[in-house]
């Protein structure tokens, strides 16, 4: 399950102005915003997270799996890493578009991208990787988490009745199925750890 303190990270990690905030203080930033603004932020929001994610499941399941400083860092969004140096690097979106991911495919024909479970099912490529995580749920997370939606107590150590209950059926009780893991260790000639 995703914890709503993830979603905090992600804005300190993506909002520079944010970056020492407490989650009182975002949800107070994030209120004041037009919901046709609001749509934006909870987009980077959501990538942010998935990227967080993500990375943590790879560590988690023997990868060295780094993201790098930038949240817009160019081409690709995480480092697999060998020996300290980098050995692969990978795309991650958060999206339920195939139009999207067949562009970016396009685009960069030889970087591999993990995706949410919506579009991992609808694309056949060896480039693509699903991460486990649909895509929804990652949106409500940030939706429930930035409207403070049933969240019982104010900080970072946040519980949403929502998200225990409806959203934790719909994602993966993180260590994310990366499915299958050796699609990346085979995708980069990387050894299993």
């Amino acid at each position: 399950m995703i914890e709503q303190s993830s979603v905090f990270d992600a804005v300190r990690r993506g909002y520079n102005d944010l970056e020492l905030s407490s989650g009182g203080e975002i949800l107070d930033y994030f209120a004041g915003i037009s919901p046709d603004v609001m749509s934006g932020h909870i987009s980077n929001i959501k990538g942010i997270v998935f990227e967080q994610e993500v990375t943590n499941a790879l560590n988690e399941q023997g990868f060295e799996a780094i993201m790098f400083e930038a949240t817009n860092h160019p081409v690709s969004d995480i480092a697999l890493m060998s020996d300290s140096d980098i050995a692969a690097e990978v795309q991650l979106k958060a999206t339920d578009s195939i139009s999207y991911i067949n562009e970016t495919l396009a685009e960069n024909t030889d970087i591999p991208i993990i995706v949410t479970s919506e579009v991992a099912e609808g694309i056949d490529s060896a480039l693509v990787i699903d991460s486990g995580l649909d895509n929804v749920a990652l949106e409500d997370v940030v939706v429930e988490t930035l409207s403070g939606a049933a969240i019982s107590s104010v900080g970072d150590s946040v519980a949403s009745d929502a998200v225990s209950e409806g959203l934790g059926e719909l994602v993966a009780d993180v260590a994310l199925p990366i499915s299958p893991i050796g699609v990346i260790g085979a995708l980069f000639g990387l050894p299993f750890l």
